[in-house]
């Protein structure tokens, strides 16, 4: 990718872009070990058995794809979520979320962010649709207000009620498009492999559901390594004043804004303990309204030895809109104690659409621990956004 391109990509997403900023360049080298999958061959949706089969236990490779107005997006384990929500205004959002195996968890999930939606007041295609009401619906706990079902074959009656209509509303304003839903659910029947099984979502048939792949396991967390010893506040503006000088090239070849001025984009650069000699820092690049993008270097805390970091990002499927390696962080955070590092991209102010990535420092180097992200800008919440990547344990839970 060019890099004006690049800049123009990371400027959007910083000054208020309507869309996520989900193109990065990766020209950097890899400082870190990468969140390492296996590329699955993909075969287009609805290609019954051309599929290669799936070793039990094999790691999968995370999938990330549009279609039309649906998104799919299956983890590292295949679990995989549909979501049907509009680009840009608020609406309905519907999720359908199945973890893979033959008995794989459902969960079908119907919400207007910061709204209510009533069961009974639902319509398909501006009719009232009684059937689709009847449902056991069950009403989120907490604070959201998301209709939910759980049990399959109400889901299995849900996506048969709804697969020839073009769109849902709540009987007032907020609608969903169900366009591109019978594709995204047969692509999700392929890749966990139950195509022609009876419990399939889009094309069920006789097939045993014994050979349905069950979900491989979690990779294990990154390691703990121990809390480093603290940066003195001197030192640490000590440590990026050299940093941000020694590292004048890579700034300008990333194009970041220049130092100085009304508005210095180096009063946001930060040191952090990373363990007893090396300090992690954050060179402020780009910075707008109500976020900065950040190159991340690990150097001595004298100064010395500055190395450049990419951090890794999941290596989706050859089918999926791919991501590269992120060599530059929006919105870094790091929490020394756990070693945690993260990231938070708002693709616009409110928050609805962008990435979250978090990877933990295990002694030696960077670990992948979980990256979600939404490309449609419809109201959701980070908490709604699919997991591409997770581990076991709490650092990785969706």
């Amino acid at each position: 990718m060019p890099r004006s391109a690049r800049k123009t990509l990371v400027l959007m997403s910083l000054l208020a872009s309507v869309t996520a900023c989900t193109q990065r360049d990766a020209a950097s080298p890899a400082e870190s070990r990468p969140a390492a999958s296996p590329t699955i061959a993909a075969t287009p949706p609805g290609d019954a058995h051309a599929a290669q089969a799936v070793p039990a236990g094999a790691p999968a490779a995370p999938v990330y794809r549009t279609f039309r107005d649906v998104v799919v997006a299956c983890d590292n384990v295949r679990r995989c979520t549909a979501i049907a929500v509009g680009d840009s205004a608020p609406g309905l959002a519907l999720s359908l979320i199945r973890d893979a195996g033959a008995s794989g968890a459902q969960t079908l999930r119907l919400y207007a962010p910061s709204a209510e939606v009533d069961a009974e007041n639902l319509r398909l295609d501006d009719v009232a649709a009684p059937a689709i009401a009847g449902l056991p619906w069950q009403r989120d706990a907490g604070d959201s207000d998301a209709l939910r079902i759980e049990d399959p074959a109400a889901i299995a009656q849900f996506i048969d009620l709804v697969r020839d209509g073009t769109r849902l509303d709540d009987g007032g304003d907020r609608t969903v498009s169900l366009a591109g839903l019978n594709a995204a659910l047969l692509y999700v029947d392929e890749h966990q492999q139950r195509l022609d099984t009876p419990d399939a979502w889009a094309r069920r048939g006789d097939r045993d559901t014994a050979a349905v792949p069950a979900a491989p396991p979690l990779p294990a967390p990154p390691p703990e390594s121990p809390p480093p010893p603290a940066l003195a506040e001197a030192d640490a503006a000590r440590l990026t004043r050299s940093v941000r000088e020694s590292q004048a090239a890579a700034l300008r070849a990333q194009e970041c804004n220049a130092s100085g001025g009304e508005f210095d984009v180096s009063r946001q650069d930060t040191a952090h303990p990373l363990d007893a000699t090396h300090a992690l820092v954050f060179v402020t690049c780009y910075s707008g309204a109500y976020q900065a993008s950040s190159l991340v270097f690990r150097a001595a805390r004298d100064g010395s030895d500055v190395t450049r970091l990419t951090l890794p990002a999941p290596e989706l499927s050859d089918d999926s809109e791919q991501r590269e390696a992120f060599d530059l962080l929006i919105g870094p955070e790091f929490d020394a104690a756990t070693g945690t590092l993260t990231q938070y991209a708002r693709g616009r102010g409110i928050g609805d659409c962008g990435f979250q990535s978090s990877w933990r420092f295990d002694g030696q180097a960077f670990e992948l621990s979980r990256h979600a992200e939404m490309t449609r800008c419809g109201g959701l919440t980070p908490e709604a956004w699919p997991v591409l990547w997770r581990v076991a344990g709490p650092s990785g839970a969706p």
